[in-house]
């Protein structure tokens, strides 16, 4: 598929530097975009990132693109986050971008429903000692989305997560599958995931650089 792109610089946010827009030649339909963001790092290696909503050989037209756009401004590296790096690794090779460090895992937990799927209306949010998980529904698949505002315990961490099952098990029995993710590093909730259940994926987020 041949595509066309448009740079759109007065995107009225502040911080975002651009966004590039890429067309189908054809028929003009949107086949995906990349926002710039400018960090104002004062190391031009970490000052511009970028935000793809594109995938496969779509985002190779996008990203170089955008790597001028970065290149202008002073950045030296162009940064980024793809959660589909098989169907994106042609493309990666492509450009040159270099992988770097996993930003975070998904955990799976499957469960027997018993009942309708619940719908988006169900999603929720359980808090416990400045913790939380948001709790989200796809199709009987809950999605946990979790934050902390300071380290916390295993020990907390591993309530939170039985009790947030328990109310899924209690309330939306027709779940079939939970997800979670968690950063390598933080092994309060890989310990947590794990103890209720979760085992991990190869599902996962990664950092790639494009050096300019």
């Amino acid at each position: 598929m041949a595509v066309s792109t448009e740079i759109v610089r007065d995107a009225g946010d502040e911080g975002t530097l651009a966004v590039v827009l890429a067309h189908d030649t054809e028929t003009h339909a949107l086949t995906g975009s990349v926002t710039l963001l400018d960090l104002g790092a004062d190391d031009p290696a970490l000052r511009i990132v970028a935000l793809p909503e594109a995938s496969g050989s779509a985002l190779v037209p996008l990203m170089r693109e955008a790597a001028a756009i970065a290149r202008e401004a002073g950045g030296t590296a162009l940064r980024w986050v793809t959660e589909s790096e098989e169907t994106d690794r042609p493309a990666l090779e492509e450009l040159g971008a270099v992988e770097g460090d996993e930003v975070h895992r998904w955990w799976r937990l499957e469960l027997e429903p018993a009942g309708p799927a619940p719908d988006a209306a169900a999603a929720f949010r359980l808090t416990r000692e400045g913790a939380l998980f948001d709790v989200e529904f796809e199709d009987g698949t809950a999605v946990l989305a979790h934050d902390r505002e300071e380290e916390g315990t295993a020990a907390g961490l591993a309530e939170l997560t039985a009790a947030v099952m328990e109310k899924l098990r209690a309330e939306h029995p027709g779940t079939h599958e939970v997800l979670a993710y968690a950063a390598p590093d933080d092994d309060h909730l890989n310990a947590a995931l794990s103890a209720a259940g979760f085992a991990p994926t190869s599902r996962r987020a990664v950092e790639y650089t494009l050096p300019l």
